[in-house]
């Protein structure tokens, strides 16, 4: 498996395909998306699944039929790397709210695979945001920008 590999967030599902990467205009990015997931270097915890499903919308679909190659079920190794995230970064998930719930196993699959994997987020550094663990657990990131021009996708 060449390249590099990446697990990703619900705000970058989001913002690529509600805002900025429209898949009618924009079709090459899911192709490429698709290519990455049918190579094994595109994944996501179940947790963004479960949380995608909320919205139940087209986004939800798009996953729903990718479900079982994209998307990674909370194994043991995870499950403890989410366990000390949390424990060094309790602010992660706004239980408040109830947002952010998957973040942690984003960080935590992407902190259990080898080769580690890059976390895609839109996410800017704050207050106990992805970007700010990832940094602390020594953990690449990058947006979906950047992911494009990592892969050199240009149409």
């Amino acid at each position: 498996m060449a390249g590099l590999v990446y697990s990703i967030d619900s705000s970058a599902l989001i913002h690529a395909w509600h805002r900025i990467y429209r898949p009618k205009n924009f079709g090459f990015v899911w192709d490429g998306f698709d290519k990455l997931i049918a190579e094994g270097r595109f994944k996501s915890s179940i947790e963004v699944y479960n949380e995608l499903q909320k919205k139940d919308d087209e986004l939800f679909e798009w996953c729903k039929d990718r479900k079982g190659t994209m998307f990674v079920e909370i194994d043991d190794p995870t499950q403890a790397i989410v366990a000390k995230i949390m424990g060094a970064h309790p602010k992660l998930v706004d239980t408040v709210k109830g947002r952010s719930g998957a973040d942690p196993f984003v960080i935590a699959l992407a902190a259990s695979t080898n080769p580690q994997m890059w976390v895609v987020t839109e996410e800017h550094p704050g207050k106990e945001r992805i970007p700010d663990v990832c940094n602390a657990q020594n953990i690449d990131y990058c947006g979906v920008a950047d992911l494009i021009e990592k892969e050199d996708w240009t149409s």
